[in-house]
């Protein structure tokens, strides 16, 4: 009964651990304050690379993004050009629900992506079909963006099927 009660404890240790990650309130303060239509007005470049859960680098690739307003959203066309010459363009409209809070979609996304802007970063949480191979699965993206000094963004989103975590994306972003 002890080795079995000293099992469950530390199981219910590493659950809680899985959930003690960052929160949009611990950036409250921080800066320079990100304005997500003001930062991605205009032209913006991004490179990023994807690497599994094993740690093993899969792709890289760059992004060319041009930002507009259209009426009350901003609409966000992101061409990308992969290590092994595939392209792909996503475009996203976001829209303001006031408070630091954002909604977005774009082509694969299942309902809408919730973000919330605080201090100098930006949470972004959805569930998209994500072409792997011949296949798509639908996944979860856990995505962190956090503005630097000089306009430099980085970005980390955690992606996961199932509840697992399958592999994760980081990006830097730089004005054009």
């Amino acid at each position: 009964m002890k080795i079995l009660k000293t099992c469950l404890i530390a199981l219910s240790a590493l659950i809680l651990s899985g959930c003690a990650g960052a929160k949009i309130e611990d950036f409250q303060s921080a800066t320079p304050a990100f304005d997500l239509e003001g930062y991605f007005l205009g032209e913006t470049k991004a490179y990023g690379l994807f690497e599994d859960r094993f740690g093993k680098f899969r792709r890289q690739f760059v992004v060319d993004i041009v930002g507009e307003m259209d009426g009350d959203t901003l609409v966000l066309t992101e061409d990308f050009v992969y290590d092994d010459g595939e392209t792909e363009q996503r475009i996203w409209r976001i829209k303001n629900q006031g408070n630091g809070r954002y909604t977005g979609t774009f082509g694969d996304i299942i309902g809408e992506a919730e973000g919330e802007v605080a201090g100098n970063a930006l949470h972004w949480t959805y569930k998209m079909n994500l072409k792997v191979g011949d296949d798509t699965w639908k996944v979860g993206f856990d995505d962190w963006m956090i503005l630097g000094a000089d306009g430099v963004m980085l970005n980390r989103a955690y992606i996961s099927r199932w509840g697992f975590e399958i592999g994760s994306v980081t990006l830097s972003f730089v004005k054009a």
